[in-house]
């Protein structure tokens, strides 16, 4: 694996074993924070993925595509949203804290352009992700984007942080005071917990001494929280 790894150009500074960050050859050189150790490598099972270009890959296999990097949406809420979002507890300065946004999107449940809230994923100041919400209830987020935590960067450098099932939940704890507070990109099933975004996010969860698994009390919600506790 050791070996495997250095010929692609990954630098492993020394190590030969676990999980760590290094730069990354396809992107470091190109950015302004060239030393910013933004590639994830696990030497043990010779698989990296960049938090930067989305390069990942396996010395076992053919490197996947890279991740989709959706477009950022400049867009204001409306009084209707944001009176909506009063009933549920969250402030309009909890919205700008978040980055909500609002925009026409087309809905595949419904099969036409619904108006959506656009919940934003970002890793540090990159986005990653939208998660796209119409008023009936339908939720959609970028084909082919990665999956992480929603509010990651809340975390960094936090000893104790919540990880709740959604969204909202997540504002609502940041609403009353708690400021380390994530939510899973894809809420609670039934059946297989794959939970890619765990995969995607371990290094953030590491200096943790604390955490919190706050999600509903019914089936879904105590699988995925019996599952989160496991990996963890």
């Amino acid at each position: 694996m050791i070996t495997k790894l250095t010929e692609i150009g990954i630098n492993l500074k020394g190590r030969t074993s676990g999980q760590f960050k290094t730069t990354c050859p396809q992107c470091s050189h190109t950015r302004k924070k060239k030393n910013d150790p933004c590639l994830s490598v696990d030497i043990d099972n010779g698989v990296w993925n960049c938090h930067n270009c989305g390069w990942v890959g396996s010395v076992n296999g053919t490197p996947k595509k890279p991740y989709t990097r959706p477009e950022d949406i400049k867009s204001t809420l409306s009084d209707k949203t944001k009176e909506w979002f009063k009933t549920r507890g969250i402030s309009e300065q909890t919205l700008i804290d978040f980055c909500v946004g609002e925009s026409k999107e087309f809905m595949p449940q419904e099969g036409k352009e619904m108006n959506c809230i656009n919940f934003k994923y970002y890793r540090g100041e990159h986005l990653v992700n939208i998660k796209y919400r119409d008023a009936k209830k339908n939720f959609k987020l970028v084909k082919g984007a990665e999956l992480i935590f929603y509010n990651l960067n809340s975390i960094i450098g936090a000893k104790e942080c919540i990880i709740t099932e959604g969204e909202i939940d997540a504002m609502s704890f940041h609403e009353a005071g708690y400021r380390a507070v994530i939510s899973v990109p894809n809420g609670a099933s039934k059946g297989s917990q794959k939970l890619e975004y765990i995969d995607n996010c371990w290094q953030y969860l590491e200096g943790i001494e604390r955490i919190i698994i706050a999600t509903d009390s019914d089936e879904p919600g105590v699988a995925l929280r019996e599952e989160i506790a496991r990996r963890l």
